[in-house]
């Protein structure tokens, strides 16, 4: 009757509607917190394990946005920023070496956000609040599947 994929929509559906209207009073940019819901259900590991992780690779990759930013405006020779990003972007690779930094997605998902926000710090509780978003879905999602999804149908005793 009810599959899980529906109940998790559901849960999801409920939650970022949530976000949405919430995330704007409180300060936040709801459309990073949604880059963060997304590099949850993104990330091959779910529960606080993936927290975990995209909370390290979400974070790395602010940083290496920070720095790139920081950098690009430091240093002043022509096509410095280019150079500065292309060496970043190297490091993120090769990150992927260090069993806490696996989830390279994430990093990007970290680094493109800071960007789109302009080297804003506040990408960063909109980031982190993001993951515990992904989180609160797909628990709700199966708290909604347990209490509605998996009940047995109840055979019409009036036809028999």
């Amino acid at each position: 009757m009810f599959r899980h994929i529906t109940c998790l929509g559901l849960s999801t559906t409920i939650l970022c509607v949530i976000w949405s209207n919430v995330s704007p009073l409180a300060g936040l940019l709801g459309w990073a917190g949604f880059s963060g819901c997304t590099a949850y259900f993104a990330c091959p590991d779910k529960g606080w394990k993936g927290v975990k992780s995209c909370v390290f690779t979400l974070m790395s990759g602010v940083v290496y946005a920070m720095l790139t930013l920081w950098l690009g405006n430091v240093l002043t020779f022509p096509g410095a920023s280019i150079f500065v990003a292309l060496v970043t972007v190297h490091l993120m690779c090769i990150q992927s070496n260090i069993p806490l930094f696996t989830y390279i997605p994430g990093t990007f998902f970290g680094s493109f956000s800071t960007f789109a926000a302009g080297g804003d710090w506040i990408v960063i509780p909109s980031l982190l609040l993001g993951i515990l978003l992904g989180l609160g879905c797909d628990k709700f999602g199966t708290v909604i599947f347990n209490w509605i999804g998996k009940k047995e149908e109840v055979p019409n005793l009036s036809e028999e």
